[in-house]
């Protein structure tokens, strides 16, 4: 089953950000990460996607990315392995670093204010061109949040490596595939809304044109 992404708090997310450099060189990750295995957190191909990078520090960069999307208590669990490996200089530099206050932004619910209408509304191919620019480069943010698995996000990208709309075009594309009949704008929505909260950037003016476009007539 594909991992669920949900952010960690912003505090935590502070935390990692401001230490990236520092951790990527000083985290014995393959020392702490079957503990991710033993809370359901993670999978195998997660580790799989750490793995395959060819040195330490890229391998230590791909786990902040996953650690990132990894939902708000997989910081607690990486600082307890870090604690039970007695990486003392590791999780006093974590406790020690510096957080600003930020306002957290309310996610308005895109899904409620469509009407029944607009929700049930099937998706063709040419319907999705609509929506190829709601999205900057978090490519793989949001093919997660549209479920596709890491391999397919990594086909898509293989095959389209100069062009993140493309590559954005393509995932929702492989999502609408697999949805057959429910690729509907309302899940479509919903699917972009889970994006904007694992942290991709989504451009809702772009999204609200393209919902404007194909149901202007209903």
């Amino acid at each position: 089953m594909p991992r669920v992404i949900q952010p960690l708090s912003d505090t935590d997310k502070q935390r990692i950000q401001k230490n990236w450099s520092f951790l990527k060189e000083e985290l014995q990750q393959d020392e702490i990460r079957d503990v991710f295995m033993d809370k359901g957190i993670w999978d195998l191909k997660d580790f799989n996607e750490i793995d395959a990078m060819l040195t330490p520090v890229k391998k230590n960069e791909v786990f902040l990315r996953l650690l990132l999307t990894s939902g708000p208590e997989a910081y607690k669990v990486f600082v307890d392995a870090l604690k039970a490996k007695q990486s003392d200089h590791i999780t006093d530099r974590l406790d020690n670093t510096p957080i600003e206050e930020k306002q957290q932004p309310v996610q308005v619910d895109r899904y409620a204010e469509l009407t029944d209408a607009q929700r049930s509304l099937y998706l063709t191919e040419q319907n999705l061109l609509k929506f190829n620019r709601c999205f900057g480069s978090d490519v793989e943010i949001v093919g997660k949040a549209l479920l596709l698995t890491q391999s397919d996000i990594d086909v898509i990208r293989m095959e389209n490596p100069y062009s993140a709309i493309t590559q954005i075009h393509k995932i929702i594309l492989k999502w609408k595939y697999r949805n057959g009949r429910n690729a509907t704008l309302g899940e479509l929505t919903r699917c972009f809304m889970d994006a904007e909260i694992a942290g991709a950037r989504v451009d809702w003016d772009m999204f609200d044109q393209g919902v404007n476009y194909l149901t202007q007539n209903m």
